[in-house]
């Protein structure tokens, strides 16, 4: 699996997922740490809970751009996806309305788990469990993390259609200071060193682009 290309259709949406996909999530999953079938299983477990609820963050998207008559198809790659759409074809409201549709329909997706968690009694022993707190925390954390305003994430892109295309300098200069700042804190509170290296990409990113449309 990891190796082929996955293709299906949902909705009548046509769906492409990368091997990369695969790979990456059972990184994030602690595919490098497991050193018995257990935890083999656990990352699997992982993989298929990010996998459903990406697609979900995704779907978001593809079903408001469908909604303005435009084709569209999914596809899921390293650390994400995305969802296409002809370019030049959406205006800033509807642009910022598909952009906020992902990370909306995914957070309250993952609220929806955790109300249905309460109410169902889990058999112990079960991967069944492990995999609805998985699928609720990349649906939070996920959605949450992509509304921050560091493009090219979700929240990047919302800011780009509030500003406008004349500021689009302003987009990147921003989004290089808040991801300087949200991944000092990652690493500060959290302790973690993969969220600093992602914001670091960002911030590099982010202010090329800008120094190159300065430079104009």
């Amino acid at each position: 699996m990891l190796g082929t290309m996955i293709r299906f259709s949902i909705f009548g949406i046509p769906v492409t997922v990368q091997p990369w996909f695969w790979l990456t999530m059972a990184f994030i999953g602690g595919g490098l740490n497991a050193s018995n079938s257990l935890e083999i299983m656990l990352v699997a477990v992982f993989a298929l809970a990010g996998f459903l609820s990406i697609l979900i963050h995704e779907l978001g998207h593809a079903l408001m751009i469908r909604r303005y008559g435009l084709p569209t198809s999914i596809t899921l790659l390293a650390f994400g996806g995305f969802a296409t759409y002809p370019a030049g074809r959406l205006d800033r409201k509807q642009s910022f309305l598909v952009t906020a549709a992902g990370p909306g329909v995914q957070f309250a997706f993952g609220i929806l788990l955790i109300l249905l968690a309460r109410l169902i009694n889990l058999p112990e022993g079960s991967l069944f469990g492990p995999f609805l707190s998985n699928l609720i925390l990349v649906s939070i954390v996920w959605s949450v993390l992509n509304c921050l305003p560091v493009y090219p994430l979700d929240g990047g892109h919302m800011l780009a259609a509030v500003l406008g295309p004349q500021k689009q300098r302003f987009v990147h200069l921003i989004s290089a200071i808040i991801a300087v700042g949200v991944g000092l804190a990652g690493y500060a509170f959290l302790g973690t060193i993969l969220l600093p290296i992602f914001m670091a990409f960002f911030a590099w990113q982010n202010w090329q682009s800008f120094q190159a449309s300065a430079s104009r």
